[in-house]
């Protein structure tokens, strides 16, 4: 066999091999997911900016592949029976030909941030902050949607932590049930990874979901913050994955600039 008739062959199965790669990763490719959670209740001072923030975020993370999509729930009140509603199911924009370039990425991410940001302004504070409800749909969603033990899905939720309405995490949150709290079911979840932010982002003022339903005042030092904290993130059955940050992102540059603005007078935010 001569030289270049052994460098032919060579390149052949070269080609071969990443033709059958290709293949097999076009067949096991998991899209990411993405699901953001918002808390409107009057506790939180989080506004629309948050949302938005969240939204280019997972809009312009490099994991997104065609295929991905952004869910933004929003925490029920009385009138949905504390059950979170669907503000909406985006896909996440990618470049599929050469041409369209990355400006038509660009405008479709901010047609998606104009709508959720237009949405959010019409948004209502509520009296109710059923989060461990939230977050529980939240999570069977994203399951529904494909996400497994092996996906890299992404769950965001916009919250000051304070449950008002699930009775167990309510006592242990405000250190009334000792340890009584970890009778909860484990949240599942593997393969998708939690973060609450906006945590620092509260006017101090819980409203009491009791026979009284009046409001009462919280203070935070630095132990009842990481209390709470840690109360939460044993709530999921894979603790290391679940994390916190005082504040949310925010619009910046790029896709998430020049989205937020619908008239401010449509919203309590």
């Amino acid at each position: 066999m001569t030289r270049q008739l052994l460098c032919v062959l060579l390149v052949f199965l070269a080609s071969a091999g990443f033709v059958a790669w290709r293949v097999y990763a076009v067949h096991t490719y998991e899209a990411p997911q993405f699901e953001i959670v918002k808390d409107p209740s009057a506790s939180h001072e989080g506004g629309c900016e948050s949302l938005a923030g969240l939204t280019g975020q997972a809009l312009e993370t490099n994991a997104a592949g065609p295929g991905s999509t952004v869910t933004v729930l929003v925490l029920g009140d009385q009138s949905t029976a504390g059950q979170p509603w669907r503000m909406g199911t985006y896909s996440v924009p990618t470049i599929r030909k050469v041409f369209e370039g990355r400006s038509a990425k660009l405008r479709q991410q901010e047609q998606i941030l104009r709508d959720v940001s237009g949405k959010c302004q019409a948004l209502r504070r509520t009296t109710i902050s059923p989060i461990f409800m939230g977050v529980t749909q939240a999570i069977a969603d994203l399951r529904a949607r494909g996400c497994s033990v092996s996906s890299h899905c992404d769950l965001f939720v916009d919250t000051d932590l304070e449950e008002n309405v699930e009775p167990v995490l309510k006592k242990a949150l405000s250190k009334k049930d000792g340890e009584k709290w970890n009778s909860l079911p484990r949240l599942g979840n593997s393969g998708i990874d939690v973060l609450f932010c906006g945590v620092a982002v509260t006017n101090g003022r819980v409203h009491d979901t009791s026979e009284k339903r009046e409001w009462k005042f919280v203070r935070r030092d630095s132990s009842e913050v990481h209390r709470m904290q840690e109360v939460w993130r044993s709530l999921f059955a894979e603790p290391a994955t679940v994390h916190f940050e005082p504040y949310c992102p925010v619009p910046g540059n790029g896709a998430t600039q020049n989205v937020t603005g619908a008239s401010p007078k449509q919203s309590q935010f």
